[in-house]
C-alpha cells in the first residue's frame, strides 16, 4: 500500500508530519513525501536539503514541489499540479495526506480522479483563513474554495472548535476534530535544562535580565513588530526581547529595534532546534499573531510554565484564559502589550501562578493523545481501503 505525504512546506513535515509518516509505515504503507523544500520554509535553504537527504537516506521517496505561497502565482500553481498528478498517476495511492490552503487545493484537484479509484484522501487544516475576525477578503477567497474543495476530500481535520463547528455546519464531508497537533508533556515539562548561562552567553544575553521570548516564524501573520513596540514602550532596562525564528521579516524587525533605540535589547536567534531549553530560562512568553490554527510554540510554553501575553485570536482563546494564565488583547493593541508585560515583569508570583495554571490546561493536549486518534484514522481509512478491494 501506498501514501503520499503532502505539505507545502518542507518544515511543515518536519514539524507536524514526522509521527505520521512511521503511524503509515507501521501500518504497511511506503509514504512518499512531497513538499517545497527550496522556499516559503522556516528553514534556511541548507537545513530543508538536508532534512531532504534524510528522508531519501531512509528510504522514502521525496518530490520538490514549488508550491506557490501566493493564489497569483498561477504559473507555480499549474506546475505543481502538474508534478503531483504524474506522480499519483504513476503510483496510484491509497491515502493522500495533505495540508495548508493552497497546497491543499493543488493535492485535491490532483487527486480528485483517483478518489474514483478508491484512494481516499485527508486535508489536515491548520486554521482556515476565514474566521471570526478575518478580513473579508479572507472570506471571499478562501471559504468558497474550502466549501468547493471538501467535496473532494474523505476526511477534513480541524484542530480548533471555531474551524470544528463551521466544516461541521458547511463541509459535504467527514469533519472530525483533533486538538491541535499535539506537545510531549511529560518531555517538555520534565526535561532538564543544566546551564541556562551558557545559552545566554552564546546569543550574547548578560545573565541578571529577563528575558521575553517569541517563538515564531518572521511575517506579517505572526505581527511580531507589536511586540517590538510593546516591549519599547515598556522602557525596560531589566529585560531582553529574544526572538526564535526566521522569515521574510527579519531585516525588517531588526531595522525596526534599530529605529526603536532597542537594539541592544531585542536579540534574533534564528531558527533553534533548543527552543524547548530557551524556553525553560525565559520569563514571559509573547504571541502577537493575526491568525493562528492552535499555536505549537504557545502549547509548549504552557508546559513549560511560562505565563503568556496574547493575541485575543481563534486557537489562542482555547488556550489561554485571560488573567488566569496570561493576558489577552487585540492583535495591534501595543499599549495593552505594554501594560502587560509590565505587570508580569514586576510580579515574580504572578509569573509563577500563572504558568504553572497554563501547566494545568495544557496537559490535555499531550502528543499520546493526538497520536492515537490519528493512528485510529490510519487505522480505519485502512481497514475500509481493503474492504473495497
Amino acid at each position: 500500500m501506498r501514501a503520499l505525504m503532502f505539505a507545502s512546506v518542507a518544515s511543515m513535515v518536519w514539524l507536524f508530519n514526522r509521527e505520521n509518516i512511521e503511524m503509515l509505515e507501521d501500518l504497511g504503507y511506503e509514504v512518499t513525501v512531497a513538499a517545497n523544500f527550496t522556499e516559503g520554509s522556516v528553514f534556511s535553504k541548507k537545513q530543508a536539503r538536508e532534512f531532504m537527504a534524510e528522508l531519501k537516506v531512509s528510504g522514502h521517496d521525496v518530490i520538490d514541489v514549488p508550491i506557490p505561497r501566493s493564489l497569483k502565482d498561477v504559473k507555480g500553481f499549474i506546475k505543481s499540479y502538474l508534478m503531483l498528478r504524474r506522480d499519483m498517476k504513476k503510483k496510484h495511492y491509497d491515502i493522500i495526506y495533505t495540508q495548508s490552503p493552497i497546497g491543499g487545493v493543488i493535492a485535491r484537484l490532483a487527486a480528485a480522479p483517483f478518489r474514483k479509484e478508491g484512494a481516499k484522501v485527508i486535508y489536515y487544516a491548520h486554521g482556515f483563513h476565514f474566521f471570526k475576525g478575518a478580513d473579508l477578503i479572507n472570506w471571499f477567497m478562501y471559504y468558497p474554495a474550502e466549501l468547493i474543495f471538501a467535496r473532494f476530500t474523505d476526511y477534513v481535520i480541524t484542530l480548533n472548535k471555531e474551524d470544528y463547528n463551521r466544516a461541521k455546519r458547511h463541509f459535504k464531508t467527514k469533519v472530525i476534530y483533533f486538538p491541535g497537533v499535539g506537545i510531549d508533556f511529560d518531555d517538555v515539562a520534565t526535561r532538564q535544562f543544566d546551564d541556562p548561562d551558557a545559552v545566554k552567553e552564546e546569543l550574547g544575553i548578560p545573565k541578571d535580565k529577563k528575558i521575553v521570548l517569541t517563538v515564531s516564524e518572521l511575517s506579517v501573520r505572526k505581527n511580531c513588530e507589536v511586540a517590538l513596540k510593546a516591549f519599547a514602550r515598556a522602557d525596560r532596562d531589566d529585560a531582553v526581547l529574544l526572538l526564535c525564528g526566521i522569515g521574510e521579516q527579519m531585516d525588517m524587525l531588526k531595522d525596526m529595534a534599530s529605529n526603536l533605540g532597542i537594539g541592544d535589547k531585542v536579540f534574533f536567534a534564528g531558527f533553534r532546534n533548543d527552543n524547548i531549553e530557551i524556553m525553560k530560562m525565559s520569563d514571559v512568553f509573547i504571541f502577537t499573531s493575526k491568525q493562528e490554527g492552535l499555536p505549537a510554540a504557545l502549547m509548549e510554553a504552557m508546559a513549560c510554565g511560562l505565563p503568556a501575553l496574547c493575541s485575543r485570536i481563534r486557537g489562542n482563546r482555547e488556550l489561554i484564559r485571560d488573567k488566569k494564565n496570561g493576558f489577552m488583547y487585540s492583535y495591534d493593541d501595543v499599549a495593552g502589550f505594554e501594560d502587560g508585560l509590565n505587570k508580569l515583569l514586576d510580579n515574580e508570583a504572578l509569573r509563577k501562578k500563572m504558568g504553572e495554571r497554563s501547566k494545568a490546561v495544557i496537559r490535555k493536549y499531550d502528543r499520546n493523545n493526538t497520536n492515537r486518534l490519528m493512528n485510529d484514522l490510519f487505522i480505519k481509512i485502512t481497514d475500509e481501503i481493503k474492504s473495497s478491494k
